[in-house]
Formats: structure tokens, sequence, C-alpha cells
């Protein structure tokens, strides 16, 4: 299967799966949407670019742009925002199980509530029309878009997800290198060394990456509606920190409604229950691991990397876990 075939079936398939969202008097042209969902996660050559930030194919300028500029989330919507690869997915999944806590089929219904209409930079402008019609009292969006591309006073409640940077580049390299693009190195050394040199970097201005992403959204973690949340954390004690996202997004939770999350959000949880669905096919889950990065990385890339953090964060407070 060619790269166009593979592209078009993961466009069908995440649009089949949205149908079942949609009000039933919706008047959405889903034909017309496809079309120009099909052309949006073409791979372009040079990458597109909004205010300087690099776009990762299928994340379209135009729709951050219109997303910023005409889009109202509802009353109780979340955003979750973060690099790739560093458990946005995960944090996304737990934020819908507790807005959707008592509502058990609007639980299992909004698991369709997927990437391509979710993300608010993802996909074409066309594809807010069927964001509006679907049949949700709150939305959990995502967003990898830099804190200054996100219309930051819009959203009441933002989740902002870090990651430890050895791990998340190991998962970023699983992730990219597999996908219908030719855009990154295939050689693992070769990508990793491009990559913490910031010759590779999406969601960001050219020569930077993932540590500047963090660096900007750290200047909001004590916003009033920004929380910020460690991958790292939330794998260790996911009981106390469901329980802080559940308070943080005003959500009333039982003890016993916590561990039913915790346990329907596990790692194993979320990649069984993504088998056949859409997401699958984008290879969401892989390991999971804290302290995977020592599998693969060299010492003089783990060192590389260790400057890089302190050049970059280490006039923050942000400590990275790196092994357990």
């Amino acid at each position: 299967m060619d790269n166009a075939e593979r592209l078009r079936l993961f466009c069908e398939r995440f649009m089949q799966e949205m149908k079942s969202l949609l009000r039933k008097d919706h008047t959405v042209d889903l034909d017309r949407l496809l079309v120009e969902l099909n052309e949006a996660v073409k791979q372009k050559d040079p990458l597109s670019q909004w205010k300087g930030v690099v776009m990762y194919p299928g994340f379209e300028p135009e729709t951050a742009k219109y997303s910023y500029d005409n889009f109202t989330p509802r009353v109780g919507d979340v955003l979750v925002a973060s690099y790739p690869k560093t458990g946005t997915t995960w944090t996304a999944e737990i934020v819908r199980h507790l807005i959707h806590l008592n509502d058990k089929d609007m639980q299992q219904k909004s698991r369709k509530f997927n990437l391509v209409f979710n993300y608010l930079e993802f996909g074409p402008i066309s594809k807010y029309a069927a964001v509006e019609a679907v049949d949700l009292d709150r939305r959990c969006f995502g967003t990898h878009l830099p804190s200054d591309l996100v219309n930051l006073k819009k959203f009441k409640k933002i989740i902002y997800v870090i990651r430890n940077p050895k791990d998340q580049l190991v998962s970023w390299y699983n992730f990219a290198v597999p996908q219908p693009y030719t855009l990154l190195p295939q050689d693992p050394k070769e990508f990793y060394d491009l990559h913490i040199e910031g010759k590779q970097g999406v969601f960001s201005k050219p020569g930077e990456g993932y540590l500047e992403h963090v660096r900007e959204w750290y200047r909001h973690k004590d916003d009033e509606n920004v929380m910020f949340l460690a991958y790292e954390d939330l794998k260790q004690n996911p009981l106390k920190h469901i329980k802080e996202i559940a308070e943080f997004i005003e959500v009333k939770v039982t003890e016993g409604q916590i561990s039913e999350i915790a346990e329907n959000t596990s790692f194993n949880s979320l990649k069984k229950a993504s088998k056949g669905n859409a997401v699958e096919s984008v290879q969401m889950f892989r390991k999971g691991q804290i302290g995977d990065w020592k599998n693969h990385l060299t010492v003089a890339q783990s060192e590389a990397i260790d400057r890089k953090v302190e050049e970059i964060l280490g006039d923050t407070d942000i400590k990275f876990t790196y092994e357990i």
C-alpha cells in the first residue's frame, strides 16, 4: 500500500467514526470535508509555517489561525496542550472519562471525538462545522501549538503535559518514522542527533524544539486557567493526579471512581481499547515506560540533552524524572 492510499484510509476511518457523534439535524457537507481532509494531510515541501512555527503534515496554519481568531469553546470544554509524545492522548483520555463520568453511554460515544476533529489546528477549517455539530455537552480538545499561537483566554481549563526529553525523543522516533511521510531520517542515530541539535523540530521555530516549547508554556504555569502536569508523576501515582485533574476541571469524583478511571486509562487498557479504532492506525501507544531511553540513546546523546535542558530550562524549577 503506497503512502497516498494509507492517508486516504486514515481520513476515511476517522471520518466514519466521527459521523455517529453529529446531531441528527446537522448540515455538515461530509463529502466535501473528506476531500479537504485528504488534501490537508498530504506532505508539504517545504513544511507549512504559521508565524515562523513549523507545522507537521495535517496540522494546518490556516486552521490554527481560524481557531485562534474565530473558534469559541463551550462552557466546560477542556484543552490538553503538549508537544508530541509527552502523554497527550493519555491525559485527554483521563479528561474524557472525567467529564462524562456519570454518563457511560456518552463516555463511550465521546471516544470518537478523535484527533482529526479535537486538535485545534488539525485538518481543514471546514472541520469546525463538524466540531460545532458534535452532540457532546463537554468536549476535550488537544493542541501541539506553542502557547503564543493558542488563544489562552478562550479556554477556562488548560492542562499542559510535560515528559522527560529523553523518553520523548525515543517515543517521537518510534511514532514519526512509520508514518506515511518522507520527512525524517530513518536511521535512529541520525534522527536523534538532528533532533538534539534542533534541526528537525516541528511545532516550533526552525532551530528550536521540545524544550523551547516547554519554556514558552512555562510562562503560563501559574495562570489561573492552566495546570502543569508531568507524565512521570501521573505514571507513578495515577490516583493522586487523576484526583488533581478532576479538581482542576471541576468534576466531583469519589475515590472508587478515581480507581476505576485509573484502571480504564492505564496504558494497557488504552492500547487494548484502541484495537480496531481509527486511533490504532496512527500508533499512539507503544511502551509508555519511564527510562526506556537508556535502551536507545548513547551516553553522548544523553549528555547532550542534559546540556540542552540546562541551557534552555536551567532558570526554571522544572526537574525531569528520567528513571524510576
